[in-house]
């Protein structure tokens, strides 16, 4: 079968969009970072003077991160706000795929969360915190829990969480 001129020439546009479209997608890149808080009494980003009362690691679960430390979960406090918080750290420069970050902060019968989409560590890290919660005794026991969900450069969608109480 002989291809005609015409016929090469409509593969060759048909070939020209495709990699076109496909550019354009790979241009576009990963949706932006996007989060959703509750509960709580303000944003910890007001409290002066923060303190980490408690720290825990948070642990890869598989493939090159498996039991390697990717982050920490920490609970931290200010007498500015006399409230606590959670926050999550991320470590930089171990995979390059987006992570979800879900954490809860909870003292005294309430809870404040945050839920962020699409963080990307690159090779600094980064961080995603909760709204604080006031407390009516400082004394008083807080506890924080988070989960990473991303699939870490690996085949599997997968979570790692840890909790840490003071």
């Amino acid at each position: 079968m002989t291809i005609t001129s015409a016929a090469r020439a409509r593969r060759a546009a048909k070939a020209l969009i495709a990699v076109s479209v496909v550019g354009a997608v790979s241009l576009m890149g990963a949706a932006p970072a996007q989060a959703s808080d509750w509960g709580g009494d303000g944003d910890s980003a007001g409290c002066a003077s923060p303190i980490t009362v408690a720290t825990t690691a948070i642990t890869g679960s598989r493939g090159k991160l498996a039991g390697k430390t990717i982050g920490e979960l920490q609970l931290r406090w200010s007498w500015s706000c006399h409230g606590n918080w959670s926050r999550v750290v991320l470590y930089g420069g171990m995979y390059s795929t987006p992570v979800t970050v879900e954490q809860i902060v909870e003292s005294e019968g309430r809870r404040a969360g945050s839920t962020d989409h699409n963080l990307r560590t690159g090779s600094g890290g980064t961080s995603a915190w909760t709204r604080y919660l006031r407390l009516a005794n400082s004394q008083s026991r807080a506890c924080a829990q988070a989960w990473l969900s991303s699939d870490f450069d690996t085949l599997n969608y997968h979570t790692n969480g840890a909790r840490v109480c003071a």
